[in-house]
């Protein structure tokens, strides 16, 4: 039933009634409807307005809206319609990766990847300069759109997308590191480029600083970063020896999660 007036909302291009409407599907345990509502909401969207203006314009009035479920709408239209104002859309998606609410800081990311995905040469001097900026849910928004990113770019972006993250592999806030190692790396570019991941692991573990060389080890807590403990040893060993806390605590952790997963590599590599 809330189709069909959603659907009459938007002709009007009525945002309070759209978002009223949208509002009553929130569930008991969400401040937004589920995300089946909200895909939906997007198409209809986009079926209605068809003209990228009349749909970026829409997007940009969500996104302004205040409304978290708004902001997440708002986050994917202008993501999609990039190109009818580029500079626009950057000052958007900025200010929303900086949400105080983590549903639209996770749509954001997920904006952030369509747009890097589909505008790689334009967007990505913008999430460049995002490493460098003073909040750490804009930072890890880059990290993760480089995940969702890497799944989606052949070979020949390889490098490009690990360059994106290499600045953060220092980052001392504990909101970047937990989507660095083991989540954008580990399960994200390693998965897609293993091959120039794993020579870039070379070059990294001459890194002396903490934060780095924490990263590394957290790849290898990931499923995937598993199936690469042969190919890597030599590093590991390396770490092994590190007597710094915070890299001999993350250190004994992975281990056990390599010795849950894959005992025979542990027993093999790590039993002593």
């Amino acid at each position: 039933m809330w189709k069909e007036r959603f659907q009459e909302a938007v002709v009007r291009s009525d945002i309070p009634e759209m978002l009223d409407i949208l509002h009553m599907q929130v569930t008991k345990h969400a401040t937004t409807p589920n995300q089946s509502v909200k895909n939906m909401a997007l198409k209809i969207m986009e079926e209605i307005l068809q003209q990228p203006a009349a749909i970026y314009e829409v997007g940009i009035q969500l996104s302004n809206s205040k409304s978290p479920t708004g902001e997440e709408l708002g986050a994917i239209i202008v993501a999609t319609h990039y190109a009818v104002n580029p500079a626009e859309v950057n000052s958007v998606l900025l200010r929303l990766a900086d949400s105080t609410d983590w549903e639209v800081r996770e749509w954001v990311a997920s904006a952030c990847a369509i747009v890097l995905t589909h505008n790689f040469k334009n967007f990505y001097p913008t999430l460049l300069e995002w490493t460098k900026n003073d909040s750490p849910n804009v930072r890890r928004a880059v990290v993760v759109a480089v995940k969702y990113t890497a799944r989606k770019m052949e070979d020949q972006y390889a490098e490009l997308l690990i360059d994106l993250i290499e600045p953060l592999l220092s980052d001392e806030d504990i909101y970047v590191k937990k989507n660095l190692g083991a989540f954008a790396i580990g399960d994200g570019l390693l998965k897609y480029y293993p091959k120039q991941l794993i020579n870039r692991l070379n070059t990294w573990i001459h890194s002396e600083n903490e934060h780095v060389r924490w990263n590394i080890i957290k790849i290898f807590s990931s499923a995937e970063g598993i199936k690469y403990i042969e190919d890597s040893i030599h590093l590991l060993k390396i770490l092994s020896n590190d007597q710094r806390k915070i890299v001999k605590r993350v250190f004994h952790s992975t281990m056990q999660s390599v010795k849950k997963r894959d005992p025979a590599i542990f027993l093999k590599h790590f039993e002593k």
